[in-house]
């Protein structure tokens, strides 16, 4: 299954940055080419859930922490200030199976709950993330 939620590219941005890795080294670590790293940050391409498990031991980051989305992840995704006009204006166009606006919107809506929830619940949304994640990649659906 591939993976594409508001706020996700700018969080693989963040969390690359974080570690000082380059696009290339990223890329080379995980088995994709620097090119799907970058698309991935730009939110051009989404990310298979497989992809995004080895990207979360490379950055020593939990599933729920890509997720989850903050105040001025959006912005990060379409580019840092002062980047080409028209150039991340727009905003992500969505990815997988429903790729409708209406289907975005509830999306958003979801992490944007998942965001706001207290952090005792944490621990219990990112396993309902991780069994609802594991039940799509099993065969027979």
């Amino acid at each position: 299954m591939k993976i594409s939620i508001p706020g996700l590219g700018g969080r693989l941005r963040r969390a690359r940055n974080e570690t000082g890795l380059s696009q290339e080294a990223v890329a080379e670590k995980i088995g994709v080419s620097w090119m799907t790293v970058h698309r991935w940050e730009r939110s051009q391409r989404a990310i298979p859930d497989d992809r995004l498990d080895k990207v979360c031991e490379l950055y020593n980051k939990p599933l729920r922490w890509f997720l989850t989305l903050e105040e001025g992840d959006l912005e990060q995704e379409n580019g840092s200030p002062g980047s080409s006009p028209g150039k991340g204006s727009e905003a992500p166009a969505p990815y997988g199976r429903a790729s409708t606006q209406a289907s975005s919107d509830a999306a958003g809506r979801v992490y944007r709950k998942i965001a706001d929830a207290p952090s005792d619940y944490l621990p219990l949304i990112e396993k309902v993330v991780e069994d609802i994640l594991e039940g799509l990649r099993s065969p027979g659906r």
